[in-house]
Order: structure tokens, then sequence, then C-alpha cells
């Protein structure tokens, strides 16, 4: 009696995991979430490419590694119950400047980075988690502003960009599950050159459609 007993209670605990993980996944997913971007300033495109001038002589901007925030969005179809096409959208913005290494006088700017990607995902439907990877493919485009008389005022550039890797979401309902933490390599190549920069980010993903 008392051995059927633990057999009956060990089916009734582990029968909602069981179920969890049958649960098919919807046909679309919407994603967004804040991003934080450890990413180039580019330096390199707005002085060569552009020939930057300050009252009639030339800059030359410092590339160094920026901290951008903002945010991603993504459009998810699931083709199978592991596989689907994303398309993601993302802004970030950063106002620390350039400075001009002849001089060392700082140009204030505003610097937008927008990243236009698709590619696929493949997903683990572990029941109550789903943890992720993806290989996007697209471009960057970047714009800055200046503040001061430099010539050109404003300036934009656009490279082809890749985003490559994963995250986990956790499951909060039938509609709704929470991306815990997303992290992207996002190698561009501005200037026929390649920088490496990373992304990270949290936010919510809202489910529907019929099971794919």
């Amino acid at each position: 009696m008392t051995r059927s007993f633990l057999l009956l209670l060990v089916a009734l605990i582990c029968a909602p995991a069981a179920f969890a993980q049958n649960r098919e996944p919807s046909k679309y997913e919407f994603y967004v979430g804040y991003a934080y971007e450890r990413a180039d300033n580019n330096a390199a495109t707005w002085d060569k490419n552009g020939n930057a001038a300050f009252n009639g002589k030339t800059v030359l901007f410092g590339s160094e590694k920026q901290s951008f925030n903002g945010f991603n969005a993504e459009f998810n179809q699931n083709l199978t119950r592991h596989v689907g096409i994303v398309t993601a959208f993302g802004l970030t913005f950063n106002n620390d400047g350039f400075m001009d290494t002849k001089t060392g006088r700082q140009f204030d700017a505003r610097v937008k980075r927008y990243d236009l990607m698709i590619g696929p995902r493949y997903n683990w439907r572990l029941g109550g988690v789903a943890p992720f990877v993806h290989g996007l493919a697209g471009v960057t485009h970047m714009r800055a502003s200046f503040d001061d008389t430099l010539s050109p005022r404003r300036r934009a550039d656009t490279a082809f960009a890749m985003a490559l890797g994963g995250g986990l979401d956790i499951h909060a309902g039938e509609h709704l599950d929470i991306r815990a933490i997303q992290v992207d390599y996002l190698p561009t190549w501005f200037n026929s050159e390649r920088q490496d920069n990373i992304r990270v980010g949290a936010g919510v993903k809202v489910k529907f459609g019929q099971d794919p």
C-alpha cells in the first residue's frame, strides 16, 4: 500500500512537467526589450571617408568602444517546434562624442545605431524554459549628429552586420514569456574593417497564432 501511494505521488508530481514538455509553441512570437551594446564608435568613417574638418583644419577621431543603450524588437515565425525565422530590429543611442587625437579636443555628438537582421533560430522546448541560439545577418546603419561647426555636421554610414548569439526564455503564461537574458556578438564591417561589438538584453515575448 505504501509503495503504491509513493508511486502515485511521484506520478502526480511528474505529470505537470511531462505535460509542459509536450506543450506546442505558438506559430508567431513578438519580443521587445532593453538592449545594452558595447560597440565601436565608427570614428574611422566620420573622419577618413568624410574628410572631417573644424575651422578649416582636418580632425582625426579616435576609435574606441562606447556604451549604447536602447531597445531590441523581434518577430519570430516558428516553422517547426524547434526552428523559427527571426526578423530583428534594434535602436541604440550614445552621447559620449568623439575626440580629435591631433589636438585632444572633444566634439559632442549624438550617435544612433540601427540594426536590421534576419535569420534562423533554434529553440530547445524544455517545459518551463526555452534556451535558444540564432545566426542573423543584415545591416547596421549609424548616424552621428555633431554639435560643433564640424564640416559636415551630420554623418551617416551603413555596413553589413551579423548577430550570433542566444538567450533564455522563461514561460510565464499561455501567451507570455519573460526573456531573462539574450547575448549577441555583433560584428560589423564599416570602412572595410571588422568591428567587434557585444549586445546584452532582456524583455518580454508575446505569443499568438496556432501551433506550427
